[in-house]
Order: structure tokens, then C-alpha cells, then sequence
């Protein structure tokens, strides 16, 4: 039954081909799509996550109402000492934040000021890497600064400008600072360049009034899936702050997340739509054409379950050289890019960074996703023939063999 059923796919080559090749075209179609926009989402929580949120952050509660500096995390050598003797953490960052204003001698804006150990904060969140002009943070400059590239740009500032910048300390009183610009940094998300700037942790907290001001603790963890454990395990150490996952910080970066599979699921049920129905239609015709064929079969004794068996393997054969196809140039395709990666500058210029997308997008799936749809197509070709072989075997052999 295996080698007729074989042999009868091919009895219209040009009616199977032109079925493989759709079917081919399809899944490399939506493999391409779920592998872009997984890469998609795969750069923008990594650049999100890890560049602006960490995976956790440690406040104190009044802090994240208010935002004012004044609201410390009293406990951060403590916790910092628990951190460092904890196996789960891969770096943290201690950080003293205001809201300030920045001014040039073209523009003023609002910026978050965030005051850092250039040494921990390049290990949590990879600042130093994206430097793209200037300087890190170094003890030469009197009060250095960085500021993001969209910021910069507005401002008319290069490295070594002069630029004002002005917040209120731990007394509500105004402090206006000279700042010199060591460097530019550059981040995939314009909107977060253009309204954080950073400088040194102690010059920022002798401009506030207090040597030791630790805000916010960020923490980037060996592996992500501990997040929530993590955060619970320190809710009970110290009960008396705050401790959020980066999908509490960011239920957008979480919705993008859930979004990503949501999305494939779409995908998917598009390509099996399409698939069932462009198999249904194949294999009603091949069971039209061959009435008199099949009566004859039935007549000399073939069983309906053999009948049955044979429309059901040829709508597998049919599928799954199709699929296999498919699958192989998708898998090729997305690997190929994957490595390489894909400019989508070209058609819409800096506008992904607007919102946290880097133009450069490497495509990429899960190795289980071509399992299940490895499985789905199976079940969606043997769903597909029974209808076909319904209405073969409803044939009445005595009638078909006379039809014309």
C-alpha cells in the first residue's frame, strides 16, 4: 500500500509539484516570519532586560512612589555582602538616582541622573561597551558625564562640552553643577538615551549632601529563570524594601514576551489553515478523477480499509515531502541570518529604535518549535484525508466502474 500510494501522487506530477512547492513555500514563509519576529523579541528583552531593568531591582518602597533620593536603602553594604556570597548573581549594581535638568548653550532638557560605579555598572548592564564616542567614566574629568547619543544630538554636545546640570539635593535646595561630557553612550532604545545620563556614584552624592546613597540595587542573575525565587527569597531577608523581576518593572517587556508565543500560535494555525485546505481540494480531485479507478479496486476484492489507507498515505506522502522541504529552507534560512543577521535600516531607517528595536535583527527559533510543527502538520494531513477517503469509500463499486 505504501509503494501504490507513492506511485499514485506522482500519476499528476504537475498537480503534486505544484502542491509540494505551495506547501514548501508556506512554512518557509512562516518560519521566516516566527524566526524574525523571535529575534525580535529576543533583542529587544535582552537590550530591554538586561541594558535598562536588570532581571531584579531593590528599592525602597517610598522611593518608587516619590523618586526622591532621600528615600535610601540604609542596608546596602548588608545586602551588597549578601549578593556577593550568593551564587545566583552575576553582578549588581548600587546606584544613586535624581531627576535634574541638563542644560547646553542650545538646549535644556529633563534627565534622569543616575550616579554609578563605573566598574559594577559595566558589569550588570554592559554600559562600557556602548560607548560610542569619548570616553568611559574616568577620575581625570571634574564631574564627567555620559550622555545618550539621541540626547546629545539635540543638545549640539560632543565629548568635552560644558553642559549645566541642576537638581535638588536631600534638602529641596537647587544645586546647579558644571559637568564636562567624557563620552557618548549608545543603547538600541533612543527614548532611554535621550533621558538618562550617568556620572560618578561619590560626585553625584556629594552634590546631594551624603556620602553613601544607594537608591536602587540592580542585579543580573546567571540564570533568568531564578528570577522569582530570587526576589522572594530576598522579600523575606529584607522585608523592609522592595524587591521587583524585570516583568514587574516592565509589564510591556513581560506582554512582549507572552506576545512572542502568541504570535506563533497565529502563525501557525495560518499555515496549517491554508495547508488543510489546499489538501483537502488536492486529494477531493485526485478521489474525483479516479472513481472508475477505485470502483474497480473495490470490485476485485480490495477492502475499504486498504481503500481508506491509500488516500491516507497519500495525503501524508504529499504533505510531508512538502513539509520537510520547507522546514529544511526555513531552518537554512533563519541559520544562515541568524549568524549574519539582517539590516532593517534599509526600509525603515533609525525609526526601530524609537521603540527599544536595534535595526540589526538576527532571526532565531526554539528547536521545538520545528518539532511540534513537525507534529501538527502530521496530524493536519491525516485530519485532512479522511474526508477524501470518506467519500472514496462511499463509492458503490457496481456504479463506479461504470461511470465515465
Amino acid at each position: 500500500m505504501i509503494k501504490i500510494s507513492w506511485r499514485n501522487i506522482w500519476r499528476n506530477p504537475l498537480r503534486s509539484f505544484t502542491m509540494i512547492i505551495a506547501i514548501m513555500a508556506g512554512l518557509w514563509g512562516g518560519l521566516f516570519a516566527a524566526s524574525l519576529a523571535g529575534g525580535l523579541i529576543s533583542q529587544r528583552f535582552k537590550t530591554g532586560v538586561e541594558q535598562e531593568f536588570s532581571h531584579l531591582q531593590i528599592h525602597h518602597p517610598e522611593f518608587i512612589i516619590e523618586h526622591h533620593p532621600q528615600f535610601v536603602i540604609e542596608d546596602a553594604e548588608k545586602i551588597a555582602r549578601h549578593l556577593n556570597q550568593d551564587n545566583r548573581v552575576r553582578a549588581f549594581s548600587a546606584r544613586s538616582l535624581v531627576n535634574g535638568m541638563l542644560a547646553s548653550a542650545n538646549l535644556t532638557n529633563g534627565v534622569n541622573v543616575r550616579g554609578i560605579d563605573p566598574e559594577m555598572e559595566t558589569a550588570t548592564t554592559g554600559l562600557g561597551s556602548n560607548i560610542v564616542e569619548g570616553e568611559y567614566l574616568s577620575h581625570e574629568l571634574r564631574n564627567p558625564v555620559l550622555i545618550g547619543h539621541a540626547l546629545a544630538t539635540r543638545m549640539k554636545v560632543e565629548p568635552g562640552s560644558r553642559v549645566v546640570l541642576t537638581f535638588q539635593d536631600l534638602n529641596n535646595e537647587l544645586v546647579s553643577v558644571a559637568c564636562r561630557v567624557a563620552g557618548i553612550f549608545r543603547t538600541a532604545n533612543s527614548m532611554f538615551d535621550e533621558q538618562n545620563i550617568y556620572m560618578m556614584h561619590r560626585d553625584l552624592n556629594a552634590l546631594l549632601g551624603r556620602d553613601e546613597i544607594v537608591n536602587e540595587i540592580a542585579i543580573v542573575l546567571e540564570d533568568l529563570e531564578q528570577a522569582d525565587a530570587f526576589a522572594q527569597n530576598y522579600r523575606e531577608l529584607f522585608p523592609q524594601y522592595t524587591t521587583r523581576t524585570w516583568a514587574e518593572l516592565s509589564p510591556q517587556m513581560a506582554l512582549y514576551t507572552q506576545m512572542g508565543m502568541t504570535m506563533f500560535m497565529v502563525i501557525l494555525f495560518i499555515i496549517l489553515l491554508a495547508l488543510a485546505f489546499g489538501l483537502l481540494n488536492t486529494m477531493l480531485m485526485s478521489v474525483f478523477e479516479r472513481v472508475k479507478e477505485l470502483g474497480m479496486l473495490m470490485s476485485i476484492g480490495m477492502s475499504k480499509g486498504r481503500v481508506f489507507s491509500m488516500i491516507l498515505f497519500e495525503t501524508i506522502f504529499l504533505t510531508l515531502t512538502g513539509a520537510s522541504l520547507g522546514m529544511l529552507l526555513g531552518w537554512a534560512t533563519t541559520s544562515w541570518l541568524g549568524n549574519r543577521g539582517m539590516n532593517l535600516a534599509v526600509v525603515g531607517g533609525d525609526s526601530l529604535e524609537s521603540f527599544g528595536f536595534e535595526a540589526m535583527i538576527y532571526p532565531e527559533l526554539e528547536p521545538s518549535f520545528y518539532a511540534i510543527l513537525t507534529l501538527l502538520v502530521i496530524f493536519t494531513a491525516l485530519a485532512t484525508a479522511i474526508y477524501p477517503a470518506l467519500k472514496a469509500l462511499r463509492l458503490r463499486p457496481a456504479e463506479a466502474v461504470r461511470a465515465e
